[in-house]
């Protein structure tokens, strides 16, 4: 055939628009190659299978952009079929799931609201020694299953169903879906009832819709709905409109074919446009991100409001602020864990001062500093004679003191077995009897508590009460550890000096950068204390304005330093390095000042410029 003798068909076969032509009855009398490929009729396989159904036993794998919006049609309930609870999954979300079918006892899901949805959601999990994994990626719209090595991806224009099952005896994969899985009756929903799923092979895959009722193989929209309105007969043409066939997002147009003036049918002409939809949710995602970011931002200054005396803005340290926020706002028990010196006491009073009582009394209570014999009587109170040496007027006790606001008993690790079985009777009934007395007394009183010990641990080896344990672990916070949190040092150093000049009386002092690089080789064992008490002997060793590392005196041992850089590298490479962190270090500390940073680097203006535009 030469050019000459191509027909009408021929042409619409080589056009950059998709083209469906149906007759006045919607029977599909022409479906070109570009409209084939943009609703997934035709489609490139990379993994065959067998024609088969799902059977008892056999692995299922689904992730759904966006439950009950895709075109898979699930629902919460249908997760019940593969050992997913219903109530841990909700409408709309994204859901990553695995499970045995017909097997409640194994499921396994994640999900992720698609409010929050800015980036992606993912879930590795091993089942019957099986690996898979799963990411679903809002940005570029695709979802991706890799089963052991195999990776089973689909781009997705709206909102989408992907699902692998693998074969419970074979352990292979026996199906997969791929693009067009709507007009291929592949829904994971109409899979899970028992129906068939039809065969793929490697290479190209077509369904033969010639002369088969439009809606056979294509989900009822609004697109065919006018195609079917127009083919009849009723004037509905459209030149360019926007609307989605099969899942794809399409912009359209719609022109009625009439012969001897009467219709006879209608043509449909397609654009896909899942690229300009892409760029929209991508423009929609950074917006997201960029309102998060500001909340993020509102949230984190509202928190250093509220804790002004926490000093820090590493991540760790603003989740730790995020949890004494909620703890302010609630009446439940707190336990703050830490290491000595990590300012267990500091978030305590922060907690108090956040919360609704905060002009109420504050009671300090240091239960490793009140000898055993003497906690009771100070904790509960004693009345007039109830021992010898008892005050002649009695005693109120801290819990009493405390009345309408907040007692902190700290190191509560530290208490005997005895003083526990009464501690637990207060904190279970907010009701105690003085020493001596034969009236209860009822306080209304916040408990939070703080320990350095493991009282999981303690709990084990029968040196804490399991009860007790329970009664003030309702509201964990643990607070991390300096040489975790390094990043906080900056800002600790500059809070920190100014008090330290203050007390020991002498002119404000500023910091090397030679000093601070050292400071950040440090271990901490102390935490925050420790670096106060160093601070303190450097300010007074030093004589001048600036505080040189010859006055930090601390020993920075090989182990802390390795972790900080890469030293397999050339030796000019793991310099530039070390240059580049100090100058970061210096920057942040100066909070972007670049005067500032030149006298403590001992650097010239022109130097600096260059090192910083080589950061």
């Amino acid at each position: 055939m030469v050019k000459s003798d191509l027909n009408y068909y021929d042409f619409a076969d080589i056009m950059n628009e998709g083209l469906i032509y149906v007759d006045k009855s919607g029977i599909i009398k022409f479906y070109n190659e570009k409209a084939k490929e943009i609703v997934g009729i035709k489609r490139e396989c990379r993994y065959r299978h067998e024609s088969g159904k799902i059977k008892k036993g056999d692995i299922v794998i689904i992730a759904d952009t966006s439950l009950c919006e895709d075109d898979g049609g699930l629902i919460p309930d249908d997760f019940k079929l593969i050992g997913i609870d219903p109530k841990n999954i909700s409408k709309s979300s994204a859901v990553l799931a695995v499970g045995i079918y017909c097997d409640n006892s194994i499921g396994y899901c994640k999900t992720k609201s698609r409010r929050y949805a800015t980036d992606e959601i993912k879930l590795e999990h091993i089942i019957k020694d099986i690996k898979v994994n799963i990411k679903i990626d809002f940005v570029n719209r695709y979802i991706n299953i890799v089963v052991n090595r195999d990776e089973y991806k689909c781009k997705y224009n709206n909102n989408f169903c992907h699902t692998v099952i693998i074969d419970g005896i074979t352990k292979k994969v026996k199906f997969y879906q791929d693009k067009g899985y709507t007009a291929w009756k592949e829904d994971i929903k109409l899979i899970l009832k028992g129906e068939n799923f039809k065969a793929k092979k490697i290479g190209l895959n077509e369904i033969d819709v010639q002369n088969k009722h439009i809606l056979e193989t294509h989900k009822k929209t609004e697109v065919l709905q006018d195609l079917l309105i127009c083919a009849e007969g009723i004037n509905k043409s459209h030149k360019r409109k926007f609307g989605e066939i099969n899942g794809v997002s399409v912009l359209y147009g719609i022109n009625g074919v009439n012969r001897c003036g009467e219709r006879i049918g209608a043509v449909l002409l397609l654009e896909d446009i899942s690229r300009l939809k892409n760029i929209e949710n991508q423009r929609n995602i950074a917006y997201k991100k960029l309102e998060k970011a500001n909340a993020e931002l509102e949230d984190k200054n509202n928190y250093s409001k509220l804790f002004p005396k926490f000093i820090g803005s590493s991540s760790g340290l603003m989740e730790i602020k995020k949890l004494a926020f909620k703890a302010s706002k609630s009446n439940s028990n707190v336990l703050i864990l830490g290491e000595s010196g990590t300012g267990k006491s500091i978030l305590a009073r922060a907690i108090h001062d956040a919360s609704k009582n905060k002009k109420k009394p504050f009671i300090h209570v240091n239960c490793n500093s009140i000898p055993e014999n003497l906690l009771e009587s100070e904790l509960f109170g004693y009345e007039k004679g109830a021992f010898t040496g008892a005050c002649v007027n009695g005693k109120k006790g801290y819990f009493e003191m405390a009345n309408g606001g907040t007692i902190f008993l700290d190191e509560i690790g530290d208490i005997s077995m005895n003083m526990q079985v009464k501690l637990l009777q207060v904190i279970q009934n907010k009701k105690f009897y003085k020493i001596g007395g034969n009236k209860e007394i009822e306080v209304d009183v916040r408990i939070i508590v703080a320990t350095n010990r493991n009282l999981e641990r303690e709990v084990i080896k029968k040196r804490f009460r399991e009860d007790l344990y329970y009664r003030i672990n309702v509201f964990p916070i643990k607070i991390i550890p300096l040489r975790e949190r390094k990043e906080d040092i900056y800002e600790l150093i500059e809070y920190l000096i100014p008090k330290i000049c203050e007390r020991v009386g002498c002119e404000h002092k500023r910091i090397s950068g030679e000093s601070l690089s050292k400071l950040t080789m440090y271990s901490w064992p102390g935490n925050i204390r420790e670096l106060e008490n160093v601070l303190e002997r450097a300010v007074n060793l030093c004589d001048e304005k600036i505080i040189l590392s010859k006055h930090i005196k601390i020993k920075v041992e090989r182990k802390d330093i390795i972790p900080k850089v890469n030293y397999i590298k050339p030796l000019k490479e793991t310099l530039e390095e070390i240059e580049k962190e100090a100058i970061r270090n210096v920057m942040k500390y100066t909070k972007g000042n670049k005067k500032e940073a030149m006298k403590i680097l001992e650097i010239k203006k022109t130097s600096l410029y260059q090192k910083l535009k080589n950061l």
